[in-house]
């Protein structure tokens, strides 16, 4: 799971179990992926940044609060659960991508529309074609004739 902003890190993450289980050559990986030998190196060597360390925190909360309430939590109220539980201010949006990262379910729901009924014109337009139709087609007894 990626959480920080490495831009070749999958190709990283190859190279590195190539080289340890198989004993592959850095140098020749490195040239046939076509990343830069020192740019692998430099984030072997890296230090995990605060953010990414706070990211990864963060998706075992969602995974914790996912299992717990099982699975019914889309990101708007994970976020809102998350936030009064542990007294924390992480975004919406910072929740939602961590939660497609770590391929959380979450659902959408859509706004409900409010019903504020039909314009006059379209009332209008429907009592004419109403009363069109029963002139043609008398209705007896519930059924057209």
């Amino acid at each position: 799971m990626r959480l920080g902003k490495v831009r070749h890190e999958s190709k990283y993450l190859a190279i590195e179990y190539f080289h340890t289980e198989k004993n592959w050559s850095i140098g020749w990986m490195c040239k046939h992926l076509e990343v830069a030998r020192a740019a692998y190196y430099k984030w072997l060597h890296r230090e995990t940044p605060e953010d990414e360390m706070e990211n990864i925190k963060l998706a075992e909360l969602i995974k914790e609060y996912d299992e717990r309430f099982s699975h019914i939590l889309g990101y708007r109220r994970m976020t809102s659960w998350i936030n009064h539980f542990n007294q924390t201010k992480y975004s919406k949006n910072r929740v939602h991508r961590i939660m497609k990262k770590t391929g959380n379910p979450f659902r959408y729901t859509k706004k409900r529309r409010k019903n504020i009924g039909m314009p006059m014109q379209m009332k209008q337009h429907k009592i004419y074609y109403k009363e069109i139709f029963t002139q043609l087609h008398p209705i007896k007894n519930g059924l057209l004739m």
